[in-house]
């Protein structure tokens, strides 16, 4: 079974956004109360450290475990160093605040800070324990599919898929030496999806569970500008049923609402008559060619900005 986040501990009195001259003594942000009065419906204990006076690791185990919650299934929320001090070498996840009010905190424990909580929701704080424990992120989910981050232990369906003799007509393939590609792996989802929260992503069907391809996103520079790339492989057996135009519909919707780009390409080789069928389908339209590692690529491109 899959851990789940159970349990969302934090110091109401540090996220307190209250100043001296205000009238209420205890004001927090509009997000965060929305935030804990909408966690119950996804059945998240609340843990107040300061009602138990919970301000050291043992302590905080105590509390823990009198509410049958185990520290690797819960987030801590918390504004200041000490706070943050307090679950060193629990294995628990956490999100430091920078509380206008308590100054000079560097939170440099937390794996992820935020400025206000006008954005963090039940899915912010999952994804935030997910990362933490290692856990991929389902990204988009489609009619027939899903499409999540990868993991090392994927690699044997991901060599299955490519074993078709289409597979690598226009693209190549993966590492025969298994282990440079457990290595190439290894440092995709560290530097990828760590850092941009984007990728090539698995695509998994949701009936049989199966790996059909992998699609995504990535970041290449055009012209000497940053720019933002779809790419696609489907599996042979399951080719010519519509999962690719699926899948990168949800794509190109992800590529408009979850990234800051203008322009969406697909750098396309000149004879995938296939897949440039698809992109015109998808509303690209043809830009140029280009010379990319020997190979002649025709560069389409959809506005999203």
């Amino acid at each position: 079974m899959q851990m789940r986040m159970q349990g969302l501990a934090l110091s109401l009195r540090e996220l307190n956004i209250a100043r001296d001259e205000d009238a209420e003594r205890f004001v927090m942000e509009d997000g965060l109360t929305e935030l804990l009065d909408g966690l119950y419906r996804y059945g998240v204990q609340i843990i107040n450290l300061d009602m138990f006076g919970a301000d050291c690791g043992e302590k905080l185990l105590a509390l823990l475990k009198f509410h049958n919650l185990k520290p690797e299934c819960c987030l801590l929320l918390a504004a200041t160093d000490h706070v943050l001090s307090i679950i060193e070498g629990m294995g628990m996840a956490s999100l430091g605040y920078l509380n206008p009010r308590i100054p000079g905190q560097k939170l440099s424990a937390a794996k992820m800070v935020v400025e206000s909580f006008e954005e963090v929701d039940f899915h912010f704080l999952e994804r935030v324990y997910q990362r933490e424990h290692g856990i991929p992120w389902t990204v988009i989910e489609t009619k027939r599919c899903f499409l999540r981050e990868m993991t090392l232990a994927d690699l044997d369906g991901l060599y299955k898929v490519y074993e078709g003799k289409s597979i690598t007509r226009y693209m190549e393939g993966l590492y025969e030496d298994r282990a440079k590609e457990e290595e190439y792996t290894r440092a995709y989802i560290e530097n990828m999806y760590h850092f941009y929260g984007y990728g090539m992503w698995l695509a998994i069907d949701k009936c049989s569970g199966r790996l059909i391809g992998r699609a995504g996103l990535n970041c290449l520079k055009l012209h000497g500008e940053p720019a933002l790339e779809m790419g696609y492989v489907i599996g042979e057996e399951f080719q010519n049923q519509g999962y690719a135009t699926e899948l990168c519909r949800g794509i190109v919707h992800y590529a408009q609402e979850g990234t800051e780009f203008e322009q969406l390409h697909c750098l396309i080789h000149k004879d995938n008559k296939v897949s440039i069928h698809l992109a015109e389908n998808l509303g690209f339209s043809w830009q140029e060619e280009l010379e990319i590692q020997g190979n002649t690529l025709q560069r389409y491109t959809k506005l999203i900005g």
